[in-house]
């Protein structure tokens, strides 16, 4: 994964993913952690919500994050991703950066892992997008 999309990723804290099943769409949004060894996001969430259940039901979602409010300043990844549970390392992590998510009823840690990603920049020369793809 190129540099820039990972220096972004690690500089945010939330996104926005949707989900569907056959009949529905979905959207929620979460606080992440970026889990740069298994170019992953990590979010907690209650195991009861619906966009749990749906990313259950089909787990390949899509990501954004993004920053800007001026399209010259606008940065943004989109992803394609795969809903799964976390590993109990990715759970560590998730619970160092949000310990008091610990105690909270209900609450799973979930991992969001990228198979495609296109980072804009449109800082850089001429609208540059940069595309990342899982082996």
């Amino acid at each position: 994964m190129d540099q820039r999309i990972i220096n972004f990723l690690q500089n945010n804290e939330i996104l926005s993913f949707a989900m569907q099943d056959r009949n529905e769409v979905y959207i929620a949004n979460a606080f992440y952690i970026f889990d740069i060894l298994h170019f992953s996001f990590i979010i907690a969430s209650d195991k009861n919500t619906k966009h749990v259940k749906l990313s259950i039901i089909n787990p390949c979602i899509a990501v954004n994050v993004y920053q800007g409010k001026k399209i010259a300043l606008l940065k943004g990844v989109q992803i394609k991703a795969k809903f799964m549970d976390a590993t109990k390392e990715q759970e560590k992590l998730y619970y160092h950066k949000f310990p008091f998510v610990k105690f909270q009823k209900d609450i799973k840690i979930y991992a969001l892992c990228i198979l495609w990603a296109k980072f804009t920049d449109n800082t850089l020369m001429l609208n540059q997008k940069i595309e990342f793809q899982r082996n």
